[in-house]
């Protein structure tokens, strides 16, 4: 026991990744710093043009921020970057850097949606990593029957993909250097898109212990672990509408749950997709019934001792990293918090 009273458990070995909303250039230049001080080891920055600042320039901020850890977007998308920009782009990041940065893409969701776009086919991502890869390493690509040049950059920048259905996870095990997974975290969902990847790995000519393996999961620990699990429900609903927007098959979703599932894509408001601001989306959780599933799939979130339980329960899981998103009100309170009281890392 500790002096407190309360049960001590060993620190979880997972390591964390953090996603940050990114605010006013030099309050998030800070946010960086303070989560590269508090020993997180990788900053994912979402592109979402029409909601979030610039993912170029926030990257940039965040480069010049930090001085070790790796960084990059989580993720962009192949329509409203042309892999050619992209390519420059991280190329840039990754010599601003000194070898850092990680290109994160997947098929597309507010930074489409909310511009009236669909998200990209499964092929054509496929299309878009070759040809950022051709790119960054080569220097030339054809992308959809034309030709494109990288003119002054052959340095590799390692690309990770955000995967939830059968058919993208199996690609980025084939494709990707890492793999962002949002399929949540119940045994056998854990196990079969681990089992997916490896699937893509092989076709590859790699294993699964080839790839860096992310999972994405919605986080808050405070206190009161009412309170910090009621705060993230804007986070739990768009988990829920992202992971099993295609498709329900193959997803492990309790019968009970399909239709108000159904009934919260339909009502989704896209133009406020995590937003702390709003409360559409929030609502929706807990009006459908949904809060306590959608925190036991995708979420850790509770007092201190309660997050740790849970970690430690992942981690028998078989997952590893954790690519962790905390829409709260105070993110320096809680990247302190969550490193000091759930990790039991001091700041540097």
């Amino acid at each position: 026991m500790n002096l407190d009273g309360r049960m001590r458990i060993d620190k979880s070995k997972i390591k964390h990744g953090i996603a940050m909303l990114p605010p006013e250039p030099t309050i998030y230049s800070n946010w960086c710093d303070l989560a590269e001080d508090y020993g997180f080891e990788m900053i994912w920055i979402p592109d979402s043009q029409s909601l979030y600042r610039e993912l170029y320039v926030s990257a940039a901020i965040c480069s010049y921020s930090t001085k070790k850890i790796n960084f990059g977007p989580c993720v962009t998308n192949p329509v409203t970057r042309h892999p050619a920009v992209a390519a420059s782009g991280m190329s840039t990041l990754n010599e601003l850097s000194g070898g850092r940065a990680v290109f994160g893409i997947a098929t597309g969701d507010s930074a489409l949606l909310n511009l009236g776009l669909r998200p990209s086919l499964v092929e054509e991502l496929r299309n878009y990593i070759i040809s950022f890869r051709e790119l960054t390493e080569n220097g030339s690509t054809v992308f959809k029957g034309n030709s494109s040049t990288l003119s002054w950059n052959k340095r590799k920048v390692p690309v990770y993909m955000a995967a939830e259905g059968i058919k993208t996870l199996r690609l980025a095990g084939e494709v990707a250097d890492g793999v962002i997974i949002g399929t949540g975290f119940i045994p056998e969902m854990v196990a079969d898109s681990l089992g997916w990847i490896e699937e893509g790995a092989r076709k590859s000519g790699r294993k699964l212990e080839d790839l860096d393996l992310w999972w994405i999961v919605k986080v808050n620990v405070n206190e009161d672990g009412k309170k910090a699990k009621k705060e993230i429900r804007m986070a739990l609903a768009g988990s829920a509408n992202h992971a099993f927007r295609f498709t329900k098959e193959h997803k492990h979703i309790p019968t009970e749950f399909l239709n108000p599932i159904k009934e919260l894509e339909k009502k989704y408001l896209h133009a406020e997709h995590e937003m702390i601001d709003k409360r559409s989306n929030a609502d929706l959780v807990d009006d459908l019934g949904l809060r306590e599933y959608l925190l036991e799939r995708f979420a850790v979130a509770g007092t201190p001792l309660e997050c740790q339980q849970r970690l430690h329960e992942l981690e028998e899981m078989g997952v590893q990293h954790l690519r962790i998103t905390a829409h709260v009100p105070d993110r320096p309170l809680f990247i302190k918090n969550w490193s000091e009281k759930v990790r039991g890392i001091p700041k540097k």
